[in-house]
């Protein structure tokens, strides 16, 4: 490696862990802030080791990887602007250095932070959120209202309700199905349960219910019972309605793979939400190689307004690629567009951008 592309490398790097590290500390601090009554709640008893070591090592790697291709540009950006205030873009270029061989280093090191974002997403930070989500579920409990959800309880048990109050433990409108594999080792659903209200104990999953309609399905006939009113135990509590629902980001690819097609065998709703989150994995750190690209083509242009042109520039160019990701996202949900399709166009129109930017760079 020569002295340009190790220069170069510690300056990506620095910028990198040094602008994680002051994003996360403000993070932190904000997330302490919303949470230091349930911390400090005496019916838990945390001590401030439990939460130091249990929860803010796996809130660290969930937030760091959900932001860091927008880290990685921010970072290009300041470190490349600082570069080129000083001139000493000029002076590398006027040495006979191409644009071209200028930037190799910068895609170097990004090939190198989207490997280790791809094993991240994959593998690494779903294992750490199931301790974060574990942690939320038991000391954070949810105080809101959440409307027309559908959970996968667990392998067996599908849930649908209409309007959950999280702060008056109350279910409106509730639909329970029960599943069990048939001989060639796909799904039936076997009972359907309908709740026109339900009251949960967020200790334990002991349930009152009121206005029941049970429908049992057999191989050969169905058995409808009306109850008015029951307790009784099912297999999840009011903790779980809340929080269930983010339950894919503590799945591993392989483990949402299989999700996915359980969900896609039983007719659910879900499929497309589980789709756009398989296919993110792998499409948010490409972003990395784009954003990279911009931050270079941008930021190394000497400019009479200094760094903080370049800073505004790149905080515009996020809120358009984030707004463009969540505009097709919709579209998947809610139109019917492909979640691959609606995944990667956004990358598409940012690389046909990036190479604009950066073929203009490079012709001057």
């Amino acid at each position: 490696m020569k002295k340009l592309d190790l220069y170069i490398t510690k300056k990506f790097l620095g910028t990198f862990i040094f602008m994680i590290m002051v994003i996360m500390s403000i993070a932190i601090v904000i997330d302490i802030s919303e949470k230091l009554r349930d911390f400090t709640n005496p019916d838990y008893n945390l001590s401030f080791w439990e939460i130091a070591i249990d929860y803010y090592p796996y809130f660290f790697l969930h937030y760091v990887n959900l932001f860091s291709y927008l880290i990685i540009f921010l970072s290009v950006l300041f470190f490349t602007g600082v570069m080129a205030q000083r001139s000493e873009i000029i002076a590398i270029l006027c040495n006979g250095v191409s644009f071209w061989r200028f930037t190799r280093p910068y895609m170097v090191v990004s090939t190198a932070l989207l490997i280790f974002a791809l094993f991240m997403n994959h593998l690494m930070v779903p294992n750490a959120n199931k301790q974060r989500l574990l942690f939320e579920s038991k000391y954070t409990p949810v105080n809101g209202s959440f409307q027309n959800i559908n959970l996968q309880m667990n392998e067996k048990t599908t849930l649908h309700y209409k309007v959950f109050n999280a702060k008056l433990n109350i279910v409106t409108r509730m639909w329970v199905e029960t599943w069990e594999k048939n001989d060639r080792g796909l799904y039936e659903l076997k009972t359907d349960m309908q709740v026109m209200k339900a009251y949960g104990d967020s200790v334990s999953n002991l349930w009152k219910l009121d206005k029941v309609f049970i429908r049992e399905i057999n191989d050969s006939n169905e058995v409808v019972k009306e109850i008015a009113t029951i307790d009784t135990v099912l297999s999840f509590n009011v903790k779980d309605l809340g929080q269930r629902d983010n339950i894919m980001e503590s799945m591993t690819t392989s483990e949402l793979v299989k999700f996915r097609n359980q969900e896609r065998n039983k007719g659910s709703n879900i499929v497309p939400k589980i789709e756009i989150v398989l296919y993110e994995r792998s499409a948010y750190p490409f972003a990395t190689y784009i954003l990279t690209l911009i931050g270079v083509a941008v930021s190394s242009r000497k400019s009479r307004e200094g760094v903080g042109k370049n800073i505004i520039i790149g905080l515009m160019a996020s809120v358009l690629y984030i707004f463009f990701m969540k505009m097709t996202t919709v579209a998947s949900l809610n139109v019917g567009l492909a979640p691959v399709v609606a995944v990667w166009v956004p990358n598409v129109i940012f690389t046909v951008v990036a190479i604009a930017l950066y073929t203009i760079r490079l012709r001057e």
